[in-house]
């Protein structure tokens, strides 16, 4: 199965090199976004990404995605009424899609910081509970999923673990990601973990017990992440 990921387009900003890294591209079976697809909570930036994909790899795919921490809250909904049903956002949820006879499900979240930013704690009230309840619906959702489906992805923005942080100063990990997620990970053993948010990483692949875990940042890998899953 040919998936694409990607995460950190923050689109106009890095609208260029996705466009430039799509043109190199055949269509894929599943395109995942990370979040952080638009820059700054620029709702109506967000469908020209989508048509960007379109226009270089047709629309055969499903395309999924879920939040980043600049898809911002209030206007989640306008971002939904822009997209016209052309992809599935998972905002703390999950799905289910088929492919050759094999079902495959995807649970997406924003994920959680082990410290909320200075921004956070201003202006989002209850941000550690959010982040507490948000690590604990990803484990929900996981194990809800997990009798029904032959393979399971977990789509999140921000980082699950410190490896993939590699090349950012490490002390701020509970900027860049959640302990929480790692232990989830860890104890419910999804197939795959992609991720975003961490721009400056140089290691952009790890393995958390006998999972896969893939930083898609686009500012960090400067391309769109190709996988072959093995269903």
């Amino acid at each position: 199965m040919k998936v694409y990921a990607v995460a950190d387009v923050h689109y106009p900003r890095f609208g260029e090199v996705f466009t430039e890294a799509l043109s190199s591209l055949e269509p894929p079976n599943l395109f995942l976004l990370a979040g952080d697809i638009v820059n700054r909570g620029t709702a109506e930036e967000y469908p020209r990404v989508l048509d960007a994909i379109e226009d270089a790899l047709g629309k055969d795919f499903p395309i999924i995605g879920c939040y980043g921490n600049e898809e911002y809250s209030e206007v989640r909904d306008q971002i939904i009424s822009l997209i016209k049903g052309k992809m599935i956002l998972l905002d703390e949820k999950s799905t289910i899609i088929n492919y050759n006879g094999k079902k495959i499900g995807i649970v997406g979240t924003q994920g959680s910081l082990d410290k909320p930013t200075s921004w956070q704690k201003r202006n989002i009230p209850g941000i550690k509970d959010i982040f507490e309840r948000r690590a604990g619906r990803a484990e929900s959702l996981l194990k809800r999923i997990a009798n029904k489906v032959d393979y399971r992805i977990l789509l999140m923005h921000y980082s699950p673990c410190i490896e993939t942080c590699q090349g950012e100063d490490l002390r701020s990990f509970a900027w860049l990601g959640s302990r929480k997620f790692y232990t989830i990970i860890s104890n419910e053993k999804p197939d795959l973990v992609i991720h975003g948010h961490v721009h400056n990483s140089k290691v952009h692949e790890a393995k958390v017990g006998a999972t896969l875990v893939k930083n898609v940042a686009l500012p960090a890998v400067e391309r769109i992440t190709e996988l072959e899953l093995d269903i």
